[in-house]
């Protein structure tokens, strides 16, 4: 073979080889194997030739020795010849090349050729055969195949080592496998998957390589296998799932990875592109966990400032928004550890002044706003950032007071909010971080002393018309809910700069003009006209004007809720100078305004406006009488609603429960007689009997309280309810269900089963007298009296009076045996627990105690056994009453069947009469032989004539009177026996009547 200037005669651009056809032929047939079939170097000298016969030696070496040995290839003769020519095996000769040869392109193949110490320096058919490859698995890889594409990757990186012309071919490698993996069986997810596990990780390994090209290929792999959807293939293997990928990538740990080279990138374009798959990994939660644990916050936030300072905005917006994601996703604790640091803080602060300060374009006012978001976010997830020492809190609450306070600081330089949406999120945004950390009392020190709170009561104002320069009225109106929203918090904190802005007089004014009557506009008004006075009508934008639309009740809601908050801190002097100003009478215009609604939102105001009645009413008798009638009328009417709408949604049962709260408050004592008079007693018992067990107990307690009156126990004894029921009835009903709900030991008949227990449910069988610890905790049996009704039913029943109750069942009077005796059994329970806890504590009376407190127990069991013994009595009185009705009913059925016999006797008779003549002269004999019997004969008189009192031929068979009533129907009627017969009627319009003489 050749040595002299051998591989430089191989043209790798035109597949050619210019000396021999042995030589052409493996280098266009067999590219792979070259380094095996080409080893000059190896063989030596075989023969040494004069160059002019060279050619001649290496044809006459390939006839005598090689083709020996070529099994698969028929090859007779290799003449002479250019890169145009290819040996045909069909014809068996050589024919003109048309066509560069098909490389056989399996992954093993160029494996072996990429890593064959004889082709090392062949880059060319590397990257060729890289190619091949490339447009072979265009649709991605197998899954089996993982094993040979990281060997190919690794053996490109070696080669990129020594010559930079392999990165091309190792960014097409990396960009293919960040196609989802195919699969040849169903079974590849759960068999690989972990080896998909181990090939992600060294592939992500590959960015520690100074190779930018390769480091953002490799994080656009993740992120295409990460974020893209698998593709569907109408033929061949499919794709393997996306939920495969996510998850080998999340269990991979790759986030660390990336953190870690993120830590210490210098280049910005890789930087970026990092952070930018940060941003789509850190929308799971353990992906944030790993962020957080590698400490990457900190850098973030760094170059989040640098950023600023080179107006880069893409990677402001990148680093906000990873840092919104990790602390929204992030576990909260870690959240809590990263970000109340003061650095993080620091740097989220001299970010947003840059923004503030800087801010111009459109892009830069939307990442001035996405960094308010991240800093409300913040505001939630971690209460205790140094907000307040970096200086947050000022620049927040100036930024929010920008267009209502005037300021001078040094921060808002430049500065000024405009009628634009950005401007205007971003106020809302920092109302809304400010409210939340009003709690803290140093923030809102700071908040109030910037002019936070006069900047809320700017917009408590009616608002018929445009009244800002700033916004729209649709931006007003909504700035207007939100601070009367805001009020609603920051108010009750701040009592004296709430009463130095006037705030009671600003609320009741908003609270007059709300309650006027909206006037629609008519679409024939100019839109440059002015509205007038009574005439706007909201707009209904955003969370808070939610029902609001072309109407007021979004800014009455709204103030009704301010007042019940404020209300609410029972500060009296607050409450005195709100009633001063007609407080009470607005607030009768408004529930009278809607006592008839269904919406919603005006169910919720009246039930507010109801608690503040109850509240302002509750301890001052002038302001119950200012209630007086109406009020009282209007609460009866609330509590006559249908009971169908409890458990409508709507918001009844809240309205519910503020009107007979305002029983206690406005009616007691003051308002009483009025209550009664109106039929107060009867509503209220109405709805005992129809509301939801969950309100059984207020609406009952408020019963007993009114009952302290006895004037109103005549009303509650008249009551009667469905089905002529009864008020006893009603409450014996209540004490069995309420039993029944604690496990109460009982039988069906509701008769005591465990006499030592009368009263005890289950969870106070299972309590334990150790668990309470403290001597002045109330014990379970005194606990019992206020979680449940037995009790008020004791009370109630005992101002009725046992003795002049009203006839009630057995099983009521069962019942009622229980109820009467509750009071001595309740004391029985204190005192079982009194003697329970001296024995705890090894406490042992003196004989006299001892004494006492056996005696105690002897009378408890001898009143329960007394108790039970009365029950079973009850119970055999009226088994021996049902006894006796079941007997009488025997009775009537058996003279019902004896009636229907004598008159279906009677019937056939009279049949039998009409229809045998024979029998009725026998019947006729009898008859005359009766009557004859029945005639006395006058004493003295013998023979006088007697004269015929029956007339000859009469075809009549009974003793007729006046009338015979003779049916239409000749078809006799059969009556059962077991239905009483009903008396001889009088002639009906359909009988006809027969005179006899």
């Amino acid at each position: 073979m050749r040595l002299n200037d051998h591989r430089s005669c191989f043209k790798v651009d035109n597949f050619s080889y210019e000396k021999s056809a042995l030589s052409q032929h493996i280098f266009s047939e067999h590219l792979l194997f070259f380094g095996e079939k080409l080893k000059n170097f190896d063989f030596g000298i075989i023969k040494q030739v004069a160059p002019r016969n060279l050619d001649r030696a290496e044809d006459s070496f390939i006839f005598s020795h090689v083709l020996k040995k070529m099994e698969t290839i028929e090859v007779q003769k290799f003449p002479l010849m250019g890169s145009n020519m290819q040996y045909d095996t069909s014809t068996r000769s050589f024919i003109e090349r048309q066509q560069p040869p098909k490389l056989d392109t399996t992954l093993e193949k160029v494996l072996h050729l990429l890593t064959d110490p004889h082709s090392a320096k062949v880059r060319e058919r590397h990257t060729k055969a890289v190619k091949k490859i490339c447009d072979k698995y265009q649709n991605g890889f197998y899954l089996k195949d993982l094993g040979l594409v990281y060997k190919v990757v690794e053996s490109l990186v070696e080669h990129m080592k020594h010559d930079e012309h392999y990165t091309s071919s190792l960014v097409q490698i990396i960009m293919l496998s960040g196609k989802s993996f195919l699969k040849e069986k169903a079974s590849d997810d759960a068999v690989y998957g972990k080896d998909l596990t181990e090939f992600l990780v060294k592939l992500v390994k590959l960015t520690e390589l100074p190779k930018p090209m390769v480091q953002i290929a490799v994080t656009h792999c993740i992120g295409s296998l990460y974020c893209t959807p698998v593709p569907i293939y109408n033929d061949g293997p499919q794709a393997c799932r996306h939920e495969l990928n996510i998850k080998a990538i999340e269990d991979s740990n790759v986030v660390k990875i990336f953190a870690t080279e993120l830590k210490k990138m210098e280049d910005d374009t890789v930087y970026q592109e990092i952070l930018h798959l940060l941003l789509f990994l850190s929308l799971s939660s353990s992906n944030c966990d790993c962020l957080l644990d590698m400490d990457i916050i900190d850098v973030i936030s760094r170059n989040m400032v640098a950023a600023c300072g080179s107006s880069n905005s893409k990677l402001l917006q990148l680093s906000v928004e990873v840092l919104w994601n990790v602390i929204e996703y992030g576990n909260p604790l870690k959240v809590q550890d990263r970000f109340e640091t003061p650095a993080v803080v620091r740097s989220l602060y001299s970010t947003f002044c840059h923004f503030i300060q800087k801010a111009k374009t459109k892009q830069d006012l939307q990442l001035r706003n996405d960094v308010m978001s991240v800093t409300q976010v913040l505001v939630t997830r971690c209460p205790n950032a140094p907000l307040l020492e970096c200086g947050f809190i000022k620049i927040l609450t100036l930024v929010s007071t920008n267009s209502e306070v005037k300021t001078t600081d040094e921060l808002m330089n430049g500065f000024s909010m405009k009628p634009q949406n950005d401007d205007f999120e971003l106020k809302k945004a920092a109302w809304t971080t400010l409210i939340g950390l009003a709690e803290n009392d140093a923030m809102r020190q700071v908040m109030i002393d910037v002019g936070l709170l006069t900047a809320l009561f700017d917009y408590v104002k009616p608002n018929d018309s445009v009244c800002s320069v700033e916004w729209t009225s649709a931006q007003y109106e909504e700035l207007q809910l939100q601070a009367l929203s805001s009020l609603e918090t920051l108010s009750p904190l701040c009592l004296e700069e709430y009463m130095r802005e006037h705030g009671n007089t600003r609320l009741i004014m908003l609270l007059e003009w709300a309650c006027l009557d909206c006037k629609s506009r008519h679409l024939t008004h100019s839109l440059t006209t002015p509205p007038d006075k009574g005439d706007y009508g909201g707009h209904g934008n955003s969370f808070f004007g939610e029902g609001g639309y072309q109407t007021r009740r979004a800014q009455l809601r709204y103030t009704v809720r301010v007042l019940l908050a404020v209300v609410r801190t029972g500060n009296e002097n607050v409450v005195q100078d709100l009633c001063d100003q007609g407080l009470i009478s607005s607030l009768l215009v408004v529930l009278k305004k809607y006592k008839d609604t269904q919406v919603p939102i005006e169910l919720s105001i009246l039930a507010n406006t109801l608690l503040i009645m109850s509240l302002v009413c509750d301890t001052d008798s002038h302001r119950k009488a200012t209630f007086g009638d109406e009020g009282v009328d209007l609460l009866l009417q609330f509590l006559s609603l249908d009971s169908g709408k409890f458990s409508s949604g709507l918001g009844y049962h809240k309205l519910l429960l503020s009107a007979v709260n305002a029983i206690w408050c406005c009616v007691s004592f003051m308002n009483q007689d009025l209550f009664l008079e109106r039929g107060g007693i009867p509503i209220l018992l109405d709805l005992l009997e129809r509301c939801p067990p969950s309100m059984q107990n207020l609406v009952l307690g408020a019963l007993l309280d009114l009952t302290e009156e006895a004037r109103a126990v005549p009303h509650v004894v008249t009551w009667r309810g469905s089905g002529q029921k009864t008020a006893v009835s009603l409450l014996i009903q209540l004490w069995r269900a309420e039993e029944q709900a604690m496990g109460v030991k009982r039988d069906r008949n509701h008769v005591m089963t465990d006499p030592a227990t009368p009263l005890q449910g289950v969870e106070q069988l299972m309590s334990d007298v150790s668990a309470q610890a403290l001597s002045s905790t109330p014990t379970l049996a005194i606990l019992d009296v206020a979680d449940n009704m037995r009790a008020k039913i004791y009370a109630m029943l005992f101002r009725i009076g046992f003795e002049n109750l009203p006839p009630v069942s057995a099983k009521d009077q069962i019942t009622l045996t229980l109820i009467e005796n509750y009071l001595d059994f309740k004391v029985g329970e204190v005192w079982e627990e009194i003697i329970a806890e001296l024995m705890l504590d090894n406490i042992t009376p003196i004989k006299s105690d001892r004494e006492a407190l056996k005696e105690i127990q002897t009378i408890i069991a001898a009143k329960s056994e007394a108790v039970r013994r009365h029950q079973m009595e009850i119970l055999e009185r009226e088994s021996m009453v049902e006894l006796e009705e079941e007997q009488m009913c025997y009775q009537q059925i058996k003279f019902n069947f004896k009636q229907w016999e004598q008159q279906n006797a009677s019937r056939i008779n009279f049949i039998n009469k009409t229809s045998d003549y024979e029998t009725l002269q026998m019947s006729k004999q009898r008859q005359s032989a009766l009557a004859e019997k029945s005639k006395q004969e006058p004493p003295g008189i013998r023979d006088t004539v007697e004269h015929s009192t029956l007339l000859k031929m009469l075809t009549t068979t009974v003793h007729s009177g006046r009338h015979i009533n003779v049916p239409l129907s000749d078809k006799p009627s059969i009556v059962s026996p077991h239905k009483v017969l009903p008396a001889i009627s009088p002639t009906r319009s359909n009988e006809r009547s027969v005179v006899t003489q």
